[in-house]
């Protein structure tokens, strides 16, 4: 198969997204002893990130459960940062429903919107590892998961890692893989892909998945996630 017969489909199911999916991303970074959920466009521009949105913030130290560490977190106009650092974290933000109508996209649910063309319910959901821990490996159980198999401690720019994607807690097959906004593939009948490392320092990997609703709501689910991890050098 020619890499062109391969990246047009998924390039056209890409961007088939509504924008507001596709466009803003979610995702959690070190900062320091903290780690900062943030959204808007990673390596530029930062949007408000609404803290009454964010249903959770799983953290993850040693061979502990996970906790919802969001009542130590401190919230800022464009940012949530956790009061310390964790071996496995993540955090899931509620996007509510949107609507295309000729005018644009307004984030409200089809049966308030008249002139709706489509809509769609956003999820979101954003993971940090650290690629020395034991537990990096090990799912948190969010709805939407994207799970390193291999130590990424051994992966250098260049190299190649392969990633499973969980839906509600199974593997699932067919969500697209992408970095920087870049589609690279589709997760198989294991619900795993294969994408090259390019970040020298932080690279962030994301997953989104459609499914349909058909509610008065809205018509489609649209589920994205990632999961950003230091690149050893």
């Amino acid at each position: 198969m020619s890499w062109k017969r391969f990246v047009s489909p998924l390039a056209v199911a890409w961007l088939a997204l509504p924008l507001a999916a596709r466009a803003h991303d979610l995702w959690l970074e070190p900062q320091g002893e903290n780690l900062v959920l943030r959204y808007g466009h990673r390596g530029g521009d930062l949007l408000d990130l609404d803290g009454s949105r964010v249903r959770t913030l799983l953290c993850r130290k040693g061979g502990a459960g996970a906790t919802d560490v969001r009542g130590a977190a401190r919230t800022g106009p464009r940012e949530l940062r956790t009061a310390s650092r964790c071996d496995v974290a993540s955090a899931f933000l509620d996007g509510g429903f949107w609507s295309l109508t000729p005018d644009g996209e307004k984030n409200l649910p089809r049966n308030q919107v008249p002139d709706a063309v489509r809509s769609w319910q956003s999820r979101q959901w954003a993971k940090w590892v650290d690629v020395r821990s034991a537990s990096a490996g090990v799912p948190l159980g969010e709805e939407f998961e994207i799970v390193p198999v291999g130590d990424l401690s051994r992966i250098r720019p260049g190299d190649k890692a392969t990633f499973r994607v969980l839906w509600q807690g199974r593997p699932v097959t067919g969500a697209v893989l992408a970095v920087d906004h870049r589609p690279l593939g589709e997760t198989d009948a294991a619900g795993e892909c294969r994408v090259k490392v390019r970040a020298a320092d932080v690279e962030s990997v994301t997953a989104t998945l459609k499914r349909p609703l058909g509610t008065p709501e809205a018509d489609t689910l649209v589920a994205e996630a990632s999961l950003t991890f230091e690149v050893g050098r």
